[in-house]
């Protein structure tokens, strides 16, 4: 009895991009301080690790150092860079992050310019929790927050 032949050849197509990041690390960019910490602190309450900046410049130095955030939510409107340029720098990160703008302004002119900055979700303001938590729970794989320590402590 003869084995099968071995294959001769190498398939021709390349293998499958890396999937992206299904963990729960956010960047969040946001100039008003106020909103920044509520949004914070519900994204905490769902499960988010949430590292807070309140201008571009202070966002393009956290994305530079230690490991890539799996989300990125940036103002679109900054006071010293603009939330796309943010975008920019973020996606060229490995693992490349999910990158949300939340924006005040024209939805229109910010939806034409996600490809070319490579934006994940646009989300007006007022922010919609529900959609902006439910777009990050898919992302990383879930459709509900983790367990917290604190439903653990009296096993």
């Amino acid at each position: 009895m003869t084995s099968p032949p071995l294959p001769t050849s190498i398939p021709d197509e390349p293998p499958p991009p890396p999937p992206r990041p299904r963990g729960r690390r956010v960047l969040l960019v946001e100039d008003n301080e106020e909103a920044a910490r509520g949004l914070a602190r519900l994204l905490e309450v769902q499960g988010f690790v949430v590292t807070t900046v309140f201008n571009g410049q202070a966002a393009l130095e956290a994305l530079a150092s230690g490991e890539p955030p799996d989300f990125v939510l940036t103002d679109l409107q900054l006071p010293d860079l603009d939330g796309l340029e943010v975008a920019l720098h973020a996606r060229k990160l490995s693992p490349t992050p999910y990158i949300g703008l939340i924006t005040g302004w024209d939805l229109e002119q910010v939806e034409n310019a996600r490809e070319k900055y490579g934006i994940d979700w646009v989300f007006a303001k007022p922010l919609n929790l529900i959609e902006l938590i439910d777009c990050m729970y898919a992302a990383s794989g879930t459709n509900e927050p983790p367990s917290g320590p604190s439903e653990h402590a009296h096993e």
